[in-house]
Order: C-alpha cells, then structure tokens, then sequence
C-alpha cells in the first residue's frame, strides 16, 4: 500500500510544495502489475468464452450440411429404390414418397443442435420441393409409360387382328380409340395417340390387300397428276355449266367429264362441249390424257424446262393440276417456280385461294399441302379414301415402292414359273399364255418370248443334231453346222456318259467332228500347271490328232490341239519321255516365271548360234526322208526359200521357247509345226519334190487313195475361162486358204499354170475343189461297177440254168459274188464319199439292190414276187450295162 503524508494542511502555505506520495516502488509496481494483469484476464475470459461460442456454431453447421448431404444421398438412394419397384402406373407414389421424406427430414433436424435447427428447417424445406417436382415427374411418367404401353400392347394386338381378318377393320379402329380414350393421357398426348393408332391401323389393313390392288391404289401417289384431277374435277357424263369470275357465278362455257370444255373421240379428233353432249369414261379418259400433255406444256413453256425439271414429281403433278383448272399457269406462280423452293411455291399457291370467290379454296390448299409433301395424291375409290387419309404422304410413297417391289417380286416369280415350263417343254407354252400375263411387264414378256423361240428351236436343232448323228455317212469338221451338231449331242448325253474321252471318241469315230466342248476341256488342260493335269490334256490332244487329223484341223482352236499333239509326240516318241516326265515338263513350261525363263533361253549363245546355222540346206536335211529317197528342194522359187526359211527360222525359235531350250526336241518339234504347212506335193507344177506351202494333200482328203481329182477340176475351170494350160499345178495360198480355214469354210486354193507362151501364171479367181462332186463320180463308178458286174452274174446264172446246172448256179458259181459281197462294194463307194455319194450309187444302180442275186440264184421261181422283181431289175440292169 502507498505511504500517507505525515502533516495536513501545508499545501495552503506559501513557499511550501505539495508534499510528493512516493510510493513504496516494489510493493506499487507489483499491485499496479495484478490490476492490469486482472482487468487482462477479464477480457480475455470474454474473448474465449465468443471464441467458443463460434467454434461450436461452425462445428454445428458442419454437421448440418453434412447431415443434409447425408439425408439428401438416402433420399435419392429411396427414390432409386422406389422406381426400381415402381407398381404398374405409379399410383400414390408421390404421397407415400413425400410422407417419407417428411418423416425422416423431421428425425434429421431433431437430431440437430439446437443452434442449427432453424436452418435445417429451411434447408429440408427447400430440398422437399425438388424431391416433389421429381416424385411428381417420376408418377407422371411411369403412368404416361403405362398408358403408352398398353396403348401400344392393345394396339398392336388389334393391328394382328385386321392383318388376319380386314372385315374386322372398322370394329378394330373403334375398338382401339375407345382404349386411348380410357387412358389418363394428356389432351395432346391423346391427339397424337388417336392419330398414331388411326395410320397404324390403315397400314394394317393396306398390308392385307394383294400386291396388285395396292399398286393400283398408290401407283401415282407421288406421279399421277391425272388422280389428282379425277378425284378434283370429278367425272360428269353430261354437260353442265362451269361459273366464274369475281363472285363465281359468271357462266364461262359447258363441261363434261373431267372438267373439259372438249371431249376426245376414238378416231383422236377434238370436239367442243356443248349443253347436249354425252360423253363415256373413256372419252373423258382420253380427253384427260391429251389436255394433260397440253398444260403440262403450257406449264413448262411459263417457267422454262430447266425449272421445270429441277422440281419433284408431285410439284408436277399439283402445279399441271392448277394449269388444267385455269388454263394457264398464273404469272403469280412463276417466280416462286423458278427459284425451286418448295415452301416458296406453296405459299404462292395458298395466294390463289381467293380467286373466283374462293369456290376452289381447298383445293389450292391440298395442292400446296401436296407440294409440301404432306398429302397424298388420291387415287382411290370413295369409300376406301377414309381408310387411306390416315396415311401419311410419305406412307404411300412408301407403299407404292413396295407395291412395285412385290409386283416385280410375283412378276419374278411368274417369269421363273414360265420359264421353268419353257425349260422342261417348251412346245407346252403357247405365245398367248405369255402375252395375256396380266403380271408381266413387256419386258419380260418379250424375254420370255424369245427364251421360248430359242428353246423351240433348240428341241429341233437337237432333233437335227440326233438325225445328223444317226445319218450315214461322215461330218464335216469344217461346217460350223456340223460342229454345233457335235455340241449338242455332247450336251445332250455328257450327263449319261461317265467318261468324256469316251463320249468325244464316240462322236468323233461316228461322225469324224469333236465336240467344241471336249476341245475347250483340252485346251484348257493344256494351260495348267499341274503335272498330272496338264499331261491329260496333251494325251488327250494327241489322241484326237491319232484318231482324225481332219477332225483336229476343222475344229475351232484346232492349231492349239494340233500343235499340242505335235508336242506330246515330240517328248514321248522323240525324247523317249515317260507319260508321267512329259506331262511334268510341259506343265513346268506353264509357270509365271516361264517368261523370264524363255528370254534367257532364247538369249543364250547355244540358241543364237544355232539360229544363225538355219538356212535352206539345213532345212532340206531335217525333212530327207532317208538314203533311199531324194532330199526334197526347198522352195520352187527364191523368193518361196526364203520365205521358207524365214518360216521354220522362227518355228524353230518358238519351239526352243517352248520346250526349255532342248536343242534336240526343238528340231524335232520344229520340223513337225513346219511340216503342218509345208511339203510336197504331186499337184505342184513344179514336181512332186518340191517343198510348198500349203499343199493340196494336206488340206483335202483323198478320193479313191488318190488327189487328182483336184488337178482334173483345176484343169475343168481353166478350160471354161478358155485358158490355155500345161501343166496345172493347186496349191494353197494365205490370202485365199488361211483365211477360209479359221472362219470354218472349205479351203480355196490358187490354180498355177504355164500359158501358151511357158509363162506361169495364176487364175485370178480362186479355186475351191467340189469334194461332192468327185464323191459322187466315185460312187457313179463304183455302182456302175456293181451294175456291170450283177449283169455279168446274171447272164452266168442265166447260161447255168439253160444247161440244167441249177445246183452249180445256185451253190458252186465262184464268179457270182452274194448279196453281202454285192452291197460291200456299194458300201465301200458310199464310205469314200458323203451322202451324195451314197445317192449316186442310188441313182446309177436303180433298184437293183432289192434282189438282184436272189434272181441269179433263183431263176426259175415266177410265183415268188422276189423273184420277179429280181428279173425286172436284171433287165434294167442288163440294159444299163448294155
């Protein structure tokens, strides 16, 4: 404590100082010190006790909002769980949710400090209106969903229902719209619902009528200008006034049928209507299509053609519509046309409805709405058009393409149908069948039509081809008939013959033509690289070459055979290959990289030295026949040796190539391509040991083992042209011979000749010998042989019988050949020639052949009417030998 003063009352006096209070200084400093640190203290217990406060409240806020993301995340969690087990129709879940909430939003904020509750309150209270809005909109939906779904589910079921039975159309629809009106749908939702079922139940029934009824509703629902006007303009058998202008009651002209102040006749000629006229569907039907061609025109004329066809076909269709109505395109259309806006052009349309006192409003509506493409073009009878109405513009686009998919569809069918019949008997379907088709197109008709013509004429070129086949005598390989001939007999019994090496052997040992399938199956074979494969067809090749060079040479790709038979003789007979080691060489010989391979080859030394020694003597010395024969010449001229030599030069490079540069087999193949061309002949006139191109010999066959017939027929046309000749030489020539052979003809030849003055010349027409003739001079002679002969047999019977040596005529007359022996020289003239041959020997032995040697052994029997036509055939023949 401070110290007091000790005296009182100084302060008064003068001089005197107001005592000093000094304090004790360590007692005061230490109580000044506690006073402030007490006063210090105070506040700071204020300040503590607000910071604890403050604390505490955040703590509280904290676990309010996190209580509240608790409570919201289980809310959520129970309205997932709900719409998990949502009862069809969502009935009461909005309440049972809400109630729910509440209930648990109240044990959330009770469970809250006091301090934070308020807050909470509010907080839950604005979480429970979002979970309203999204229970209200879960129910409303899942009652919308349940709705929908049994709409859809009942509707669709009334859908099979007409689809099963379309009689039960109308009570089906009623049936349907009775249950869309039960649902709790929306005003709107309804509408649409209505709609949706009203189109779904059109589809239904449309899909039930046949392809060709739909095609006839909707074809043209998108094209068919001339619906739109039937259906507008009506048809009217009598004339009627038409009224217009401003009110629409001014009389403008009579009308009749389709609102035509014309009527089309029969005969195309035009005629004006008047108050008496009388006109028929199909006078209006063709006044329609004439005035549909004339405003449609008249449309494209106002707009430009460019315009025009830039639009789709219904704005055609509804602005030809328009033409028609008025008689014009309105000027008020044009630009809109123009610019190919649609929407520009039907509002432009929906701009005429007024005119004539409106009295055609709607029906500018409905031909603006058909340029939007929202309705269709009607083109159906009345009391179907309410059916139809439901559908959409697009739905009968639709149905016609599928209309026209199923009628091509049965119209395929039909065409198989047809053709299946033509196939299996073509003579059972008549032209008439196909042409009254009513499901055909023209096209398939006229398809039809020609696969039945063709089908026809190949049951008779397959009956020719079996008479061709079963007729006497030989083909000609030649004749592109007689080869077609040969491909149907294959075709007609390649399936019943196992081996097709036996079926070709048998046509052409029958006929002496191949089949031009057997040569594609060679040349085929011929191609590969399989060893086995390409050895088949080498045989095969050399077989038919074996068998009948003339058949290989007339046959079409014959060179391609003939050279591969040349080749397989060239490695089994001149290398002495196996079949197995050939066929493995020549198939090697196909390989991609044979190319490359053949160039090297062709470009080795060995190659091009040997190339260098080919001259007129080395060729002369491959084709020496041997000591005991005469080298041939090469050439009767110069110029024929180098031409010569020339040749065989490069048959001789190309062999190389072919065979992998064996120098041995090359020559040997060489000589055999060359000798294909190239030889003797004995119709050269410059003698038989003079090598030629193109030799008669090789060309023609021989008659009676002999050739000269050619020459003698050469001679016969020079002394006909009065051309002076000797000698007479025939031989083939690459303008004439070359050219007839690959276009399957007979060969022509050139005809050379030494003139008066032992200049050669040739005949400037060409030469082809007459192959029937001289058959049929070799038959003539060869009967007449016969005929001499049965005469001389006769007259020996005859002298027999007068000496009563009967048994000697009969058994023992060793002059008198039998009947066997008499028709074997028949045979053997008619084998050596063709059919007119055979008739030759027809016509020179007459009717000898009925019984000709029965007379001669049997004389004496006048009551056998053998016997008597024997004698009268010995007569004739005795007078014709005579």
């Amino acid at each position: 404590m401070a110290n007091l003063a000790r005296y009182k009352g100084t302060g008064a006096l003068p001089n005197v100082r107001q005592p000093q209070v000094v304090a004790d200084t360590a007692s005061g400093r230490a109580i000044a010190g506690l006073g402030a640190q007490l006063q210090s203290t105070a506040a700071q217990v204020g300040q503590h006790a607000e910071r604890l406060q403050l604390r505490q409240l955040q703590i509280d806020n904290v676990q309010r909002e996190k209580g509240l993301l608790d409570f919201s995340s289980a809310m959520s969690e129970r309205e997932l769980e709900a719409t998990q087990e949502l009862a069809p129709g969502a009935s009461g879940y909005t309440d049972g949710m809400l109630s729910r909430f509440d209930e648990d939003g109240e044990k959330f904020v009770s469970g809250l400090p006091e301090a934070v509750r308020a807050q909470a309150e509010i907080d839950v209270k604005r979480m429970r209106s979002q979970f309203i809005d999204r229970y209200a909109q879960t129910e409303l939906d899942e009652r919308t969903r349940f709705f929908k779904q049994n709409v859809a589910e009942g509707t669709d079921q009334l859908a099979k229902s007409i689809r099963s039975n379309p009689n039960a159309f109308d009570e089906a629809k009623a049936n349907g719209r009775r249950l869309i009106e039960t649902t709790g749908l929306g005003r709107i939702e309804k509408e649409q619902a209505l709609r949706s079922w009203d189109r779904m139940a059109s589809l239904a029934w449309v899909e039930t009528l046949p392809a060709s009824e739909r095609s006839r509703l909707f074809n043209g629902a998108s094209v068919d200008a001339g619906s739109l006007l039937r259906a507008k303009e009506g048809f009217q058998s009598k004339a009627y006034p038409d009224k217009g202008g401003p009110d629409g009651q001014q009389f403008s002209g009579w009308r009749a049928g389709y609102g035509s102040d014309t009527v089309t006749k029969e005969d195309g000629t035009v005629v004006r209507v008047t108050k008496d006229t009388v006109v028929t569907r199909a006078d209006a039907e063709r006044d329609l299509k004439r005035r549909l061609d004339e405003f449609q025109g008249i449309a494209v004329q106002s707009v430009g053609s460019g315009a025009w066809q830039a639009l789709p076909i219904r704005a055609q269709a509804a602005l030809t519509s328009i033409t028609y109505n008025y008689g014009e395109l309105p000027s008020r259309l044009h630009g809109a046309v123009k610019s190919g806006d649609l929407e520009e052009i039907a509002t432009a349309i929906e701009g005429l409805k007024g005119d004539n006192a409106g009295i055609n409003s709607s029906r500018r509506q409905e031909e603006a709405d058909i340029v939007r493409g929202v309705r269709r073009i009607p083109n159906a009878p009345p009391e179907i058009q309410t059916r139809l109405d439901a559908l959409r513009y697009e739905d009968q686009i639709k149905l016609s393409d599928q209309a026209q998919r199923d009628m091509a569809g049965i119209a395929a069918d039909r065409k198989d149908a047809f053709a299946l019949s033509i196939a299996q008997d073509p003579e059972a379907v008549t032209q008439i069948s196909i042409v009254s088709d009513d499901v055909l197109d023209d096209g398939q008709k006229a398809a039809l039509i020609k696969s039945r013509n063709a089908a026809l004429k190949e049951g008779q070129e397959r009956r020719s081809a079996v008479d061709w086949f079963n007729g006497e005598g030989q083909g000609n390989p030649l004749s592109a008939d007689d080869r077609k001939a040969a491909g149907r007999i294959w075709d007609a019994l390649s399936e019943e013959v196992e081996s097709p090496d036996a079926l070709a052997d048998a046509i052409v040992d029958r006929k002496g033509v191949i089949p031009k399938q057997f040569m594609n199956l060679i040349r085929n074979g011929l191609n590969g690289t399989n060893p086995q494969q390409t050895g088949l067809a080498y045989q095969r090749a050399a077989r038919m070459f074996s068998a009948n060079e003339a058949a290989v040479r007339g046959a079409e790709g014959g060179d391609a055979v003939e050279d591969a038979a040349i080749k397989w003789r060239v490695y089994t007979e001149s290398l002495g290959l196996s079949p197995e080691e050939a066929g493995k060489r020549l198939g090697a010989l196909n390989e991609p990289d044979n190319a490359r391979v053949r160039q090297a080859i062709l470009g080795s030394p060995e190659v091009v030295k040997k190339l260098k020694l080919v001259d007129a003597d080395y060729i002369e010395g491959l084709l020496d026949p041997g000591i005991w024969s005469f080298a041939p010449t090469l050439g009767a001229t110069a110029s024929g040796r180098s031409v010569a030599v020339a040749e065989f030069k490069q048959i001789l490079e190309e062999s190389i190539g072919d065979v992998g540069g064996d120098i041995d087999a090359a020559e040997a193949l060489a000589k055999d391509r060359f000798s294909r061309t190239w030889g003797t002949s004995e119709l050269n006139e410059f003698g038989d040991g003079v090598v030629v191109k193109y030799p008669a010999e090789k060309i023609f066959p021989a008659i009676d083992e002999s050739h000269e017939y050619i020459r003698t027929q050469a001679k016969e046309v020079l002394s006909e042209n009065g051309v002076e000749f000797d000698p007479v030489g025939v031989v083939g020539t690459d303008q004439y011979t070359v050219q007839d052979i690959r276009a399957g003809r007979l060969p022509a030849m050139a005809i050379n000749y030494r003139d008066g003055d032992g200049l050669l010349q040739t005949f400037p027409l060409a030469f082809t010998p007459d192959l029937e003739s001289a058959q049929a001079e070799l038959a003539e002679r060869k009967a007449k042989e016969v005929v001499d002969l049965a005469a001389e047999n006769a007259r020996r019977a005859e002298r027999l019988v007068k000496f009563g040596n009967r048994k000697k005529a009969r058994d023992n007359s060793p002059s008198a050949p039998s009947n066997a022996e008499l028709f074997g020289i028949v045979s053997d003239a008619v084998s050596s020639g063709v059919a007119s041959g055979a008739n030759a020997v027809v016509d020179a032995g007459g009717q000898i052949f009925d019984g000709l040697s029965e007379m001669a052994l049997n004389p004496n029997d006048g009551g056998n009417p053998r016997s008597r036509r024997a004698r009268e055939n010995s007569e004739r023949a005795r007078t014709n030998a005579d």
